[in-house]
Order: C-alpha cells, then structure tokens, then sequence
C-alpha cells in the first residue's frame, strides 16, 4: 500500500493561493487538495478550518517578510543604497499582495484579522514602528535631516502602496521596474526631501520666497 503523499506547508500555501485567487473563496479544499495530490481532510487537519488556510496563504495578521531588513540598521552602506533595497522589497511584497486584495474582500476579513493575534504589537503597528525606528536611526547617525520620523516612515511606504492600491481599483497591471525605474524615481524624489542638505536647502528657499514676497509688497 502506497504512503501518502507529505507535502511541505510551503507547498500547501503556494497551491492554496493560486487557487483562492483563480477560483475565489469558494474553491473548495478538495480542489487545492487535488493540485497538491493529498485529500481535503489533510488540509484541514494541518491548518484546522479552509478560513485559517485562507489567512495563512495570504500572510492575513502576520508581519510583512520585509520587516527583519528595518528592525536592524541602516548600516555603513550608502544610505541611497539601502533606501532602494527597502523599498524593493516593500514593492515586491505590495505586488504579490495586489491579487489577493479581491480574495480578502471577498472573504470579508475582519480589521482584527488583519491585526493579527499579537493584540500589544499587531502586524501593521510592527511595520510602522520598525521603519519609523530605521529613519530615527539614521538621523540619529546624521544621515538625514531633522523632522519626524514617522511622517518619513509613513510618507515612504504610502508612496510604495498607493500604485497598487490604484493598479486594484482600476483593474490595471504595474509596469515593472525594467520597464519603467518607478522605484528608482521614487527613491531619487524621497532622498531630496530626506537628506541631510534637503533642510538648509528648503529653508533657503524660503527666505527667497518671502524676500520676493516682501519686493512685490512695496512696488504694489
């Protein structure tokens, strides 16, 4: 008599995604059961309920794989450089995340089963707290300019998401980024209002700006 077939959690989650997204939440777990050669009984014995396979196959209250790369650092590194590196696996992570928006909706998530069971540090507080922890240590390292670190923090991941979020309601594809730097404008724009000059810089403008002000005043 032939041995059951073991497959990896892994393998379970990668089928069941690809399935969630092909066919909705109401694929059955005989369907993904079928793409992986196990039976359906097995895939709810493992993950207990087609909800929590769900959950699981699209990360749903866990932390994004990205964070380790800011809860640590920046290092000795070009600050640009690591600013790229960031924000390329935020972009990939937001990317493999854009078909599985439907998918969610269509399963009715719950905000607390987006926050996850860690109720003092849920996944998204982690995210934000973690990159606003990375710029503070940057300035810190004067490597930036002064200001609020988690207006940085908020401002660099909204610029990342936003494109998806619009790619998703407009049921349009994001161009990757051989065919269009995108990320590489985003970065090169960001890193000009972050930079340790950016300050000094916007305040000179200001003064000019007021100076001008002042000139038209008295001619008026």
């Amino acid at each position: 008599m032939a041995r059951p077939r073991q497959v990896l959690d892994e393998e379970i989650l990668e089928a069941a995604r690809a399935c969630f997204i092909e066919h909705g939440v109401s694929v059955s777990t005989e369907t993904i059961a079928a793409r992986l050669g196990v039976s359906g009984p097995a895939l709810l014995k493992r993950f207990g309920s087609k909800r929590e396979l769900l959950k699981a196959a699209f990360s749903i209250g866990k932390a994004p794989p990205w964070l380790p790369m800011v809860e640590v650092g920046p290092d000795a590194r070009e600050l640009t450089v690591q600013l790229r590196e960031v924000a390329g696996a935020i972009d990939t992570f937001f990317r493999a995340m854009v078909p599985a928006f439907a998918v969610m909706r269509e399963a009715g998530i719950t905000p607390e089963e987006l926050r996850g069971d860690d109720k003092e540090a849920p996944a998204p507080a982690r995210t934000y707290l973690a990159l606003t922890g990375w710029f503070r240590r940057a300035q810190e390292q004067g490597r930036l300019r002064e200001g609020d670190p988690g207006v940085m923090a908020s401002l660099f991941v909204a610029g990342l998401q936003y494109r998806y979020f619009l790619a998703h309601v407009t049921n349009e594809s994001v161009p990757t980024e051989a065919e269009v730097p995108w990320l590489e404008r985003m970065v090169d724009i960001f890193w000009r209002g972050v930079a340790p000059g950016a300050q000094e810089g916007a305040a000179s403008a200001e003064k000019a700006r007021a100076s001008r002000g002042k000139g038209e005043a008295k001619r008026g």
